[in-house]
């Protein structure tokens, strides 16, 4: 197929595809519906779709009167994708497939662990990859995990899969195709997602991306945690529905993850968030408003001891002494809001982090009492769970979905 033919038919196919992937398991009846196309279009789209490897049947739709008819999805098993989260101590992975479903998840410890960052990040993405393995090569996934703390992570992947081509790498044994990861790190990103600009929340990750290239052989892309963070929060929690809106994170530091006219805004070359740095009365010019080290100095000079995980849940139990720590975490939060407020004016502040919850209250006084004319919104977090594991594995599906419907419908 050729010329004018070949395009409309790729135009025709993609239709079905998003709408099968939208609507899924679905019928004909509501794939004619939903776009527009005839019933024959529809049907050798669907056929077309179904030899690619794209598209499966999903079952037979019984509550239709007359004979049951077909239902059809996304094939999970047409890619998979791959979202990491570097945290200070931890590195966690988690494998989706192509209907955005999770397959596996691991982690491991970086505290105490004699190799780099990049390494178990390396370690921990060939665990989740193994597990999808297929029974007959149990014995052979069994052998190389064993070999891991002799092998370098690179000799195990490159056992696990090959890549015959430069698009998706697949793994022999089972068809899985590993399109894209992406890699939530505490530090300032590049906007190639490539390399890391600083990275004083990762000491010693300024070659990660360089490294993680050469033990992955997988397209790697890197992005600020909070960033991620945003993304899901966008997607899954508060800030859905919402176009202009910004995350911010208490954590090691404090990032925001900003988002305007619905889209992610990372800056001219990637630094948009850092406002852990604004001036502030308490800090020195160019020195951190908030973070662990800051919420730590705060509960110090109130002669109260703890981490600010702690404190946060001794102040949600009702401690009086922490209660006091939240109340001036909780102002120079609120100065920080107000900042960015007269700068950008979003919809909403989300506030996240661990803890975080038992600041939203006295946040909100504080912007009450300190700026009565901003029109502030500040609610918590919507998204359970590991916000920017969750943003990573989106951002990398979305890759591995564009890649693999652009490949299925040319």
């Amino acid at each position: 197929m050729a010329g004018p033919q070949a395009l409309l038919w790729s135009i025709n196919a993609r239709a079905v595809l998003e709408a099968v992937d939208t609507l899924g398991p679905t019928g004909r009846p509501e794939l004619v519906q939903e776009t527009g196309l005839s019933k024959t279009t529809v049907a050798q789209a669907l056929q077309e779709l179904l030899a690619r490897g794209v598209v499966r049947e999903a079952g037979l739709d019984t509550e239709r009167r007359g004979p049951a008819a077909t239902l059809y999805g996304t094939d999970p098993g047409g890619g998979y994708a791959i979202g990491v989260d570097v945290e200070v101590e931890r590195v966690t992975a988690v494998l989706v497939d192509l209907a955005g479903a999770e397959v596996a998840r691991a982690s491991r410890p970086t505290t105490g662990v004699a190799q780099g960052v990049a390494q178990v990040v390396a370690e921990v993405v060939a665990e989740v990859v193994s597990e999808l393995v297929t029974e007959p090569a149990t014995e052979l996934v069994t052998e190389l995990v064993t070999e891991l703390v002799t092998e370098p992570a690179t000799e195990l992947v490159t056992e696990l899969v090959t890549a015959p081509d430069a698009e998706l790498v697949t793994a022999p044994v089972d068809g899985v195709r590993v399109g894209q990861v992406v890699i939530g790190v505490p530090a300032l990103v590049a906007r190639d997602g490539r390399s890391i600009r600083a990275s004083r929340g990762l000491p010693g990750a300024a070659h990660l991306g360089a490294e993680l290239q050469t033990l992955l052989p997988y397209p790697v892309l890197l992005e600020n945690d909070v960033n991620l963070a945003a993304v899901a929060e966008q997607r899954r929690g508060a800030g859905r529905g919402v176009d202009d809106f910004v995350l911010l994170r208490v954590g090691t530091g404090l990032g925001a993850g900003v988002v305007i006219g619905g889209r992610l805004h990372r800056g001219f070359a990637g630094g948009a968030g850092e406002v852990g740095f604004l001036p502030h009365p308490a800090t020195a010019l160019g020195g951190e408003v908030l973070g662990a080290r800051q919420i730590g100095q705060v509960a110090r000079e109130l002669g109260v001891e703890g981490s600010p995980a702690e404190l946060f849940a001794r102040a949600a139990a009702g401690e009086a002494s922490a209660l006091a720590v939240a109340g001036a975490v909780a102002r120079r939060l609120a100065h920080v809001i107000g900042a960015i407020a007269l700068v950008i004016e979003p919809e909403l502040f989300v506030v996240g982090g661990p803890g975080t919850e038992v600041l939203l209250e006295p946040v909100r006084r504080h912007l009450a009492a300190d700026a009565p004319d901003l029109v502030v919104g500040v609610t918590g977090s919507g998204v359970p769970g590991d916000a920017v594991l969750q943003g990573a594995a989106l951002v990398a599906h979305e890759h591995v979905r564009e890649r693999v419907f652009t490949e299925a419908t040319t």
